[in-house]
């Protein structure tokens, strides 16, 4: 475990994608939520099958990115990441919600309402950012069309397991993707390729298996196989827990820019709240409306 740049402690699984249970089993793993003795029951594992990227920045880095027309490293940041989350929207939420109930009712469900709505409620899931006003949204398959064709001479980039960090509430599951002439990542596995492990890659998008969607539980889960339903039952106090997410880390040199085209940046960009629980250097920076 060690303190940040950002002054949070973390644990750092490098080449792996830990799963929740496997955090649970670790004796060595100092974390209260994970030593919890009562979780509410919640849907898990739900995958979520995202074809979007999002990159959230403040209103310095949005000027940075209109001036230097693309995405370009942190000059702060003491590796070669450029960061993006993966941007999970209602459908993609209706999707995975179908797929976990044709799981519990392989035969068939009554199901009227959305039950998810109930535990997706997680900073994952969000509107609101914790590192800005400003998102960047592209498809995966459009930015990395844009990525191949500048360093990777039009190759297809490689995909990889970067690893896991655990903070005291947050998991996060990072993937690297990185030219393949570049060599120095060979020591970290291939990304999968299917849904059966946390996070893997295939035709465009990427699969979640969310282990814990909600971070803050404020419902139990029910099942009711009478009836062919499954609704969440509201608790009394909320029981704080972990939550788990997904980014996607693009190697990228300190000269390079990841150019996109002035007009399909106004395109993508949109204004979002910050949360009250944000991630920003200058807490000042953030817009007020």
């Amino acid at each position: 475990m060690y303190t940040n740049s950002r002054g949070y402690k973390e644990t750092c699984c490098n080449g792996e994608h830990v799963s929740l249970w496997e955090m649970k089993m670790d004796p060595h793993l100092d974390n209260h939520y994970l030593r919890m003795r009562y979780t509410p029951s919640y849907p898990q594992p739900v995958v979520f099958y995202v074809p979007d990227v999002m990159h959230v920045t403040d209103e310095s880095g949005l000027q940075g990115i209109f001036t230097d027309g693309g995405f370009r490293i942190a000059h702060y940041g003491k590796n070669n990441f450029l960061w993006f989350s993966l941007s999970v929207t209602d459908n993609n939420i209706a999707g995975a919600e179908d797929n976990f109930l044709g799981y519990i009712y392989p035969d068939g469900w009554n199901q009227q309402e959305g039950f998810l709505k109930d535990f997706t409620t997680s900073p994952a899931f969000q509107s609101e950012s914790r590192y800005g006003n400003f998102c960047f949204t592209f498809s995966l398959r459009e930015l990395l069309s844009h990525y191949a064709s500048q360093f990777c001479c039009n190759s297809a980039p490689v995909f990889r397991v970067l690893g896991t960090k655990i903070y005291k509430q947050e998991i996060m599951y990072s993937v690297l993707v990185h030219p393949r002439h570049i060599g120095r990542y060979k020591h970290f596995p291939r990304l999968p390729r299917g849904d059966e492990e946390v996070c893997g890659y295939s035709q465009g998008q990427m699969s979640w298996s969310c282990q814990a969607p909600s971070g803050t539980h404020y419902h139990r889960f029910e099942v009711d196989r009478k009836d062919g339903t499954v609704y969440g039952s509201r608790l009394g106090p909320p029981i704080h827990y972990v939550w788990d997410h997904v980014t996607v880390a693009f190697h990228m040199e300190p000269q390079w820019v990841l150019h996109v085209n002035r007009t399909r940046l106004y395109q993508t960009v949109t204004v979002c709240k910050v949360a009250q629980v944000n991630l920003l250097r200058d807490p000042g920076a953030a817009l007020s409306k």
